[in-house]
């Protein structure tokens, strides 16, 4: 049986012709889509700008590599201005009531924060009288905003001034619906102590590597010495000696100083080990000579 049997030498041309040209279609349209577009879709990229560094590179992550700040004065605390809920210190607590506490105790103190609703156990209702873990003396207040309630997810505000704390405690008492109950007073003196400051002064914080860098450039390498003849059995390297009697004290105080400290260092220090065999009449005059050269 053959295929002429089936169709004319006409026919099988003109099947022939359209399997070729199928077969061409699907070949551009793959070139096209596999070529073309690829291309035309990078030449019509936005440019991507600067490269960024990589993750860490910036030195963010580095604790030594953190951001400088500018110092500053902590200004000091009269515990009589902290002590008692007057209008400037309640609105500073309420200020900070606001930032860190209504997720959980709700903008009254009632305890119906967006978030306390998941906590276990529920967070205080400051406006009732039961309840309270520690108590709502100004003095247990205080403790427990510094060191957080065991049990509960209170935590520690510790990270904040002893002011900040003691505002905090003002503006949650601000809350009670009922007769605060008084301080001990040995508790209260003992407070009033702790909350009280002179001040303090902030030092400027700057990265390790700029610290680095400016002290490179306002250090600056001591010349060397120009040792005498009769000193040089005692140096093996000038330039070594000359740095180390530069940076040490330990050796000016006296010739037997300057025996005792060139020894031990030596020979790292420039001095020569064999000059632990010079007399003390020798090291009486390299000592003179030394504190001759050091001193201009």
């Amino acid at each position: 049986m053959k295929v002429s049997d089936y169709a004319s030498s006409e026919e099988l041309r003109r099947i022939g012709t359209a399997f070729l040209t199928v077969v061409g279609a699907i070949t551009l349209t793959a070139i096209f889509l596999f070529t073309v577009v690829p291309g035309l879709r990078k030449a019509n990229r936005p440019s991507a700008g600067p490269q960024l560094p990589s993750q860490g590179a910036t030195g963010w992550l580095d604790p030594t590599e953190y951001p400088a700040s500018q110092g500053y004065e902590v200004p000091p605390v009269d515990p009589k201005t902290v002590m008692s809920p007057e209008p400037a210190i309640l609105k500073e607590g309420t200020v900070l009531f606001d930032q860190y506490c209504v997720t959980c105790h709700g903008p009254a103190g009632k305890g119906d924060g967006p978030a306390g609703a998941t906590l276990n156990p529920l967070p205080r209702d400051f406006t009732k009288a039961q309840g309270w873990k520690h108590g709502a003396a100004m003095s247990a207040l205080f403790q427990s905003i510094s060191a957080g309630v065991p049990g509960s997810a209170m935590t520690r505000f510790d990270h904040l001034s002893a002011k900040d704390r003691m505002a905090l405690v003002h503006a949650v008492r601000s809350f009670a619906a009922f007769d605060l109950p008084k301080d001990d007073p040995a508790a209260l003196e003992s407070l009033s102590k702790l909350v009280g400051s002179t001040g303090r002064k902030v030092s400027n914080v700057i990265p390790l590597s700029l610290a680095m860098e400016l002290m490179l450039k306002e250090y600056q390498a001591p010349e060397e010495l120009k040792f005498s003849d009769s000193s040089r059995k005692a140096i093996l390297d000038p330039g070594r000696a000359s740095l180390w009697l530069a940076g040490s004290s330990a050796w000016r105080k006296s010739p037997s100083a300057l025996a005792s400290a060139a020894a031990a260092g030596a020979p790292s220090n420039g001095f020569a080990p064999s000059a632990a065999k010079l007399t003390p009449a020798e090291w009486q005059s390299l000592f003179s000579e030394l504190s001759r050269l050091t001193s201009r």
